[in-house]
């Protein structure tokens, strides 16, 4: 028998022990079989191979019972250190944990306050009536757009009409009543000036007449005249100076008529304007009946229809401005007192339209409710495509503080100690390392690294807890940081 040397094992080179199982299980006993043409021609199985045709050449069955033998053993002891190798290969293999990593990134990010509220109208009212009666005419519905003073409904105003063509005529008699007056004024001051004209003639006459009375007393004592003449000229005297005095008199009179005119001439004027100031109040009532809009909007209600009956008391439609809007929320008095007019930015989230809507916070409401402890603030959106509409419900997210460029990781990769803080992290020979960090802004998912990570660092998303320090890990990059 030739002399057998057996190789030491090549690993690179082995089957699997598997391999060999089925290479004996395929020998079976027909004619001419041979485990030859089942063996893979590898080059140092050759050696193995030559054996084989030498023990296998004969055509004795027990000498081939026993060279299958042989090679049964041959094959195992060439074989197996090989497939042990692999098995212990892919044992180490198996013990190396799989995790999702994530990467440390350069990003901004705010801290933030959440907090919900309600959209609300601009502006908004009810729309009443300023006077009662019936509805004779209605001009929009819900959905109408409008505009300041449009017409939106009519109240019957046959009595109003009526009474508005008696206020004008009362005002067309007080202002009749006062140009009689003041040419009455005129008249006065006409006969002011006759009287005095007249007094004067008088008073120049009761002149004359002295200087005459005093001549003709002198001729008299003189004997010139008779006592007659001297008569004649005292009476012309004294009835000059009866004259006269009732010319001062007419004077007077006629001075006191212009001041009773000038008195009626106000009394008149004072009549014109309260006849104008009732016929004011006539075409307000008027107007009154026909309802407008106090300002642009849409009308969300219509309560009364043509026909109805309108009061005071009763709104006729409800007309809301919706662009802009005003978007009331809510917080506690600690967390409002952080909000700045016209500074802090806000993002209002309205799930029914599917849409983020970005903005400031206009004004805090002045009041903090007792029980409740908190208060409202108010941000006004732009709503030109009219999507957000009054009473819906808006998640309001409040951007205070924000950090740029921060080194920001998932939140769910922070592994918590009391009040410490760390993470895992997997260097690039796939070693795992606990590393404590120092959190600074929390923003929903995301988390602000201040100290222990860079940018670029692996981390361990969920399940850090699981991974030992210092374990060998294969990272997998998720699928959202690729």
């Amino acid at each position: 028998m030739p002399k057998m040397l057996i190789s030491p094992p090549d690993y690179s080179i082995c089957m699997p022990f598997s391999a060999i199982i089925r290479l004996m299980l395929r020998i079976d006993s027909q004619p001419g079989s041979s485990v030859v043409g089942y063996l893979p021609s590898y080059p140092k199985n050759r050696r193995i191979l030559h054996m084989f045709k030498l023990l296998s050449g004969s055509g004795h069955s027990v000498w081939k019972k026993q060279s299958r033998f042989v090679l049964v053993m041959l094959l195992t002891a060439r074989l197996l250190p090989g497939v042990l190798a692999l098995q212990a290969q892919v044992t180490d293999d198996a013990k190396i944990l799989p995790v999702i990593v994530q990467k440390a990134v350069s990003s901004d990010i705010s801290a933030q306050l959440l907090t919900s509220g309600e959209i609300l109208p601009f502006l908004g009212a009810d729309i009443h009536p300023k006077t009662g009666g019936e509805i004779i005419k209605v001009n929009v519905s819900e959905g109408s757009q409008v505009a300041p003073g449009d017409m939106l409904a009519e109240i019957d105003h046959r009595i109003l009409d009526a009474q508005l063509e008696q206020a004008k005529a009362a005002v067309t008699v007080a202002r009749s009543a006062l140009d009689a007056q003041a040419v009455l004024v005129k008249t006065s001051h006409s006969a002011v000036v006759s009287a005095k004209a007249q007094a004067s003639a008088v008073k120049a006459q009761v002149t004359n007449l002295i200087t005459t009375r005093k001549r003709y007393q002198e001729l008299f004592r003189e004997g010139a005249v008779s006592e007659q003449q001297l008569d004649d000229v005292v009476a012309q005297h004294d009835a000059a100076q009866a004259q006269l005095v009732a010319a001062e008199s007419g004077v007077r009179q006629a001075e006191d008529g212009i001041q009773t005119n000038q008195v009626n001439l106000k009394m008149r004027q004072a009549q014109l304007l309260q006849a104008e100031a009732n016929l004011h109040v006539v075409e307000v009532q008027r107007e009154n009946a026909f309802v407008r809009a106090p300002f642009a909007g849409v009308i969300t209600r219509r309560m009364l229809d043509q026909g109805a009956m309108a009061n005071i008391g009763q709104p006729i439609f409800r007309l809301e401005q919706m662009n802009p809007v005003k978007v009331v929320g809510s917080l506690v008095e600690k967390d409002l007192m952080l909000l700045s007019p016209d500074k802090t930015s806000a993002t209002v989230k309205v799930a029914s339209v599917n849409r983020d809507f970005n903005g400031v916070v206009y004004k805090l409401y002045p009041a903090i409710a007792a029980k409740t402890r908190t208060g409202e603030f108010e941000i006004i959106l732009d709503n030109p495509e009219m999507v957000l509409r009054s009473g819906m419900y808006a998640g309001i997210i409040l951007d205070l503080d924000t950090a740029k460029n921060a080194v920001v990781i998932k939140r769910d990769s922070l592994l918590s100690h009391g009040s410490d803080m760390a993470v895992i992290r997997v260097d690039s020979n796939g070693l795992a390392e606990r590393i404590p960090v120092k959190v600074g802004i929390i923003q929903g998912t995301r988390a602000q690294i201040l100290e222990g990570l860079k940018v670029g660092d692996m981390i361990v998303g969920q399940g850090g807890e699981l991974v030992k320090t210092g374990s060998r890990v294969k990272p997998i990059l998720a699928e959202d940081a690729k």
